[in-house]
């Protein structure tokens, strides 16, 4: 084992000119140190516990830093002793021998590596939670240190976590990505005591976000501004430090995000931002068959001056996943025929201005074509109808909650019941979401399978019965959308889809249908068992394979609604002629008794 001799040597004096020869004779290396085997290492102090506010640093017997102050970081020394077992000690600011350490570690640096050694944790063994039993002092060591950038133009920061009360987190990046609504994590579920590895950013200013490990919610944003900064080139140590909670941690400093330079000395604060981002899902629930399928394009300041598709070939009854949009300005959405080449081809804009503090959903609800429904596009126009109290989870991990929306135009106002438990929805009408909230339904047992009944406005009378399975479904700790969809009587809906109750995920992709029990008679998809339709795309002919023991009809629908071509549909393989038909986007429709099935046909 190697003891390292320094004498009350004031830290500062390393900045001298003659800093490599003054710190090999400090270290005992005398003439022979460029010979022997060194790394280099930084200390950086990250104990937020006041007990240890202000700690030496002893190897072995000697003291190596005198005094180093809780966020601030040692100068990197270039030629510690390596290959060797060096005992280190760390103890109060007030120590004079290395016995008064309050910890103790035995390092052996691998020759020529470049070290940062970050002391976190808590010492004292009260008034801080969680406290020292579970989060007890220590030195993380990084080994693969970066002395400079791949180049001028980029920063490598590496990432540490280090505060004792925060959880999992991710650390994200918002509107940086390739795709500017999908968030850009840069750092995946860091975990305290961890190191994160070092991120290689373009050097620009930032806005940088500490979210859950789910990067669902925000718990801060900082400025990261690189750029304004000079640090093109550098290798910086980017530290989560303080506490989250000061009230549970003897009012101890408070969370943030704190970066150490190679040079040493105070840690620099990221300034705190105002948020800049929330998360909004969109699900599509307008029956009308003119929106069958739909772009959706948006623009904003933060995401460029120029529209950009959001979302291609959006589908009825289904739902985009929770995307990153921006708060505190406009953003404008576009929505276009599934044949769309830009926003300049909407039928619909809306505009919003959102908060940081809501979460959203837009459902497309609504009647777009000025004929064939009733009630009718001027009773019932297509909206973006909006919630800003929406949940990605439940807030009992137990439970499921569900959040109700009435989104079918020609249904009267109703209510609902789940067996055993009585009315949870009351005189819910067209647009509207429940106006209690969500329904928190424990669903981690079987018996969160639920039977649902839609009952009238009085709750007098039951219209149907559902099956609302959610434990079988796997929604346990979950926030989703029930929604009333289709229409009661499609017959004087353009044959429109029929009335049911969809669920949307907080995952996005297609609803889930809950089974019908009895009552009203949902079946729409009941015929994919037994039709299948190929090629598509097609061009001269599409084929319509029916396995069932009944015949049935075929409609061709253009994307105004309109009817150009019938043909009766008979067991076995039909031929639907297409070659006669303008390159575009077209929906067969399928019908055997009172079973219906729509499909997208592009020629």
């Amino acid at each position: 084992m190697e003891l390292v001799y320094v004498r009350g040597v004031n830290y500062k004096i390393y900045k001298m000119k003659k800093q490599f020869t003054l710190i090999a004779a400090l270290l005992g290396l005398g003439v022979t140190a460029a010979k022997a085997q060194t790394a280099s290492l930084q200390v950086i102090h990250n104990c937020a516990d006041a007990a240890a506010a202000t700690v030496d640093i002893y190897a072995g017997n000697t003291l190596l830093i005198n005094d180093l102050a809780f966020r601030n970081a040692s100068i990197t020394f270039t030629n510690i002793s390596a290959g060797v077992n060096i005992v280190v000690g760390v103890a109060p600011g007030t120590s004079t021998s290395a016995a008064q350490s309050i910890a103790t570690f035995t390092v052996n640096f691998a020759p020529n590596s470049r070290n940062i050694v970050v002391a976190n944790g808590i010492v004292s063994p009260s008034g801080y939670t969680p406290g020292s039993a579970t989060r007890p002092f220590t030195l993380s060591t990084f080994t693969l240190g970066l002395a400079a950038a791949p180049n001028g133009t980029t920063t490598s920061l590496l990432v540490h976590h280090g505060s004792t009360d925060a959880p999992t987190v991710d650390i994200v990046a918002p509107f940086t990505g390739t795709n500017p609504v999908a968030p850009n994590i840069l750092v995946n579920n860091a975990s305290y005591g961890a190191f994160a590895g070092y991120l290689n950013l373009p050097t620009a200013d930032y806005k940088i976000q500490v979210r859950d490990q789910n990067s669902e919610n925000v718990v801060a944003e900082y400025s990261a501004p690189l750029q304004t900064l000079g640090v093109g080139g550098a290798a910086l140590t980017v530290l989560a430090s303080g506490f989250l909670t000061p009230a549970n941690n003897s009012n101890g400093p408070g969370f943030g995000l704190y970066v150490a330079t190679a040079a040493g000395g105070s840690l620099i604060p990221l300034p705190t931002s105002t948020i800049s981002s929330t998360r909004l899902q969109a699900i599509h629930n307008c029956a009308d068959l003119l929106a069958a399928q739909v772009d959706v394009y948006m623009q904003s300041a933060a995401t460029g001056t120029a529209s950009f598709r959001l979302i291609d070939n959006f589908a009825f009854r289904t739902a985009s996943s929770y995307i990153d949009v921006p708060v505190g300005q406009t953003i404008s959405l576009f929505v276009a025929p599934s044949t769309s080449t830009s926003s300049a081809q909407a039928i619909a804009t809306l505009t919003y201005n959102l908060a940081s503090t809501s979460k959203y959903q837009l459902i497309a609800s609504g009647i777009v074509s000025p004929v064939g429904y009733s009630p009718s596009s001027a009773t019932a126009p297509f909206s973006l109808i909006a919630n800003a109290n929406v949940r990605e989870r439940s807030l009992n991990a137990n439970n499921t909650d569900v959040l109700v929306f009435h989104g079918s135009t020609d249904a009267p106002t109703v209510g609902v019941s789940a067996q055993g438990v009585g009315p949870v929805v009351s005189n819910l009408s067209y647009g509207q979401f429940n106006s209690t909230g969500y329904l928190n339904l424990p669903s981690n047992t079987p018996a969160g399978n639920y039977t649902l009944h839609l009952t009238n406005a009085a709750a007098t009378t039951t219209l149907a019965t559902y099956s609302a399975p959610l434990n079988t479904l796997g929604t346990t700790g979950l926030g989703l959308t029930v929604l009333a969809s289709g229409f009661l009587n499609p017959a004087n809906n353009s044959s429109g889809p029929a009335f049911g109750l969809w669920a949307a995920l907080p995952a996005g992709g297609n609803l889930v249908q809950l089974p019908v029990l009895s009552g009203l008679s949902v079946k729409e998809t009941a015929l994919n068992q037994f039709i299948s339709t190929y090629p598509n795309p097609a061009t001269e002919t599409f084929f319509i394979k029916n396995t069932s023991d009944k015949s049935g009809s075929v409609k061709l629908i253009d994307l105004t609604g309109k009817v150009i071509a019938t043909q009766t549909l008979g067991e076995g393989v039909s031929t639907l002629n297409v070659s006669n038909l303008n390159s575009g986007v077209y929906f067969v429709e399928i019908s055997i008794d009172d079973q219906r099935l729509v499909q997208k046909l592009v020629k």
